[in-house]
């Protein structure tokens, strides 16, 4: 091994070793890392991957993920297991402002009864139960030190499991060829974040919420380290708020960055739905923690004028000054990568 790959190697481990090691409650470091999967989870698979790598975290990478029109269900993850097997991050995609309006606002809002107590939002709820079969048969292998990609070649087909580093491989990858299975872990599972941005936050909440409540995966609770999401709707009501907060709500880091419209949602017209957790907004290019909990937009219509409107508005540097109650622009990911890392404009590349 050649000394920049020692150095690569060294860097990834330092990482595993952070994330696995680290305490409970907020973190910045691991806020910084899980913003930038939650926003190159909206690149295709090899992206993912590569920017993870360039992060410090060499890992295997599967693509999890169901589409069913006529359900109104396509939800999208990617799991990330560290090469040792130590670690494992569940991401979610989230999805774009014009499909997430025609989420909050057709059938999919019916709300769900969920199962100890209260309701949740009917399409998020679909969504994690669509995957949450496949979810934890990868959730397990990872308990037991097995590789997910080995996992993902013995029920599906190989061209959603992300290659290893030579380029022949990746050229095959392109090409939906066959990708052969890693090398084996060389440990269980000692850590799992769970996270996502817009709608993938939800689906986090409410994945991480079917492990707390499902008591065939009780293993899952203990490696569970935090749910980090972002700019993340509203998933259920009071009820539901409690029942699930009381389990985990010490362990979920909510972000919102300034007047940022999707936290709101869905408005009060539409139902009465609640956050828990631990919220976190965007003061002065850092995130601060915030004792008040955000409140559901009370009219919808309203809300989605204020939304575009600041949108339009902060094209013009006139503007910019005026601020609305609520903003589209302030929904992007991109904002909450560069406050969780302090970037500068262009560097969410490197």
């Amino acid at each position: 091994m050649d000394r920049q790959e020692s150095a690569k190697s060294e860097g990834n481990r330092q990482l595993v070793d952070y994330m696995v090691s680290a305490g409970e409650g907020h973190d910045p470091v691991i806020t910084a890392t899980l913003a930038r999967a939650s926003m190159w989870a909206y690149s295709e698979l090899t992206e993912f991957q590569l920017m993870l790598r360039q992060q410090g975290l060499d890992c295997l990478c599967i693509k999890v993920t169901f589409e069913n029109e006529a359900l109104f269900v396509s939800p999208y993850a990617y799991f990330a297991q560290s090469r040792d097997g130590r670690l494992a991050i569940l991401c979610f995609r989230g999805t774009r402002p014009v499909s997430l309006i025609t989420w909050l606002m057709s059938t999919n809002v019916r709300t769900a009864a969920f199962r100890w107590g209260g309701f949740v939002h009917g399409g998020f709820y679909r969504a994690t139960s669509a995957l949450w079969p496949r979810l934890k048969l990868y959730l397990g292998a990872a308990m037991r030190g097995k590789s997910i990609c080995r996992t993902l070649l013995e029920v599906r087909p190989p061209k959603s499991c992300s290659p290893r580093r030579s380029a022949d491989r990746a050229a095959r990858r392109r090409r939906g060829e066959r990708s052969e299975p890693d090398e084996a872990p060389r440990s269980t599972l000692k850590a799992l974040y769970i996270t996502g941005h817009s709608l993938g936050g939800a689906l986090a909440v409410l994945t991480a919420a079917r492990i707390y409540t499902n008591g065939d995966v009780e293993e899952l609770r203990s490696v569970l380290r935090g749910v980090y999401t972002f700019g993340q709707p509203m998933v259920g009501d009071r009820t539901f708020a409690r029942a699930v907060g009381r389990k985990f709500e010490r362990k979920l880091f909510r972000h919102i960055y300034r007047n940022d419209i999707v936290p709101r949602l869905p408005p009060r017209t539409l139902g009465h739905f609640e956050h828990f957790g631990q919220e976190y907004i965007e003061k002065s290019g850092n995130w601060m923690y915030r004792r008040e909990t955000t409140e559901q937009a009370p009219y919808l219509v309203l809300y989605m004028t204020f939304g575009i409107l600041a949108l339009i508005m902060d094209q013009f540097p006139r503007f910019r000054r005026v601020r609305l109650p609520v903003s589209w622009s302030d929904h992007s990911p991109l904002y909450y990568l560069l406050t969780s890392q302090k970037l500068e404009p262009g560097s969410e590349f490197e």
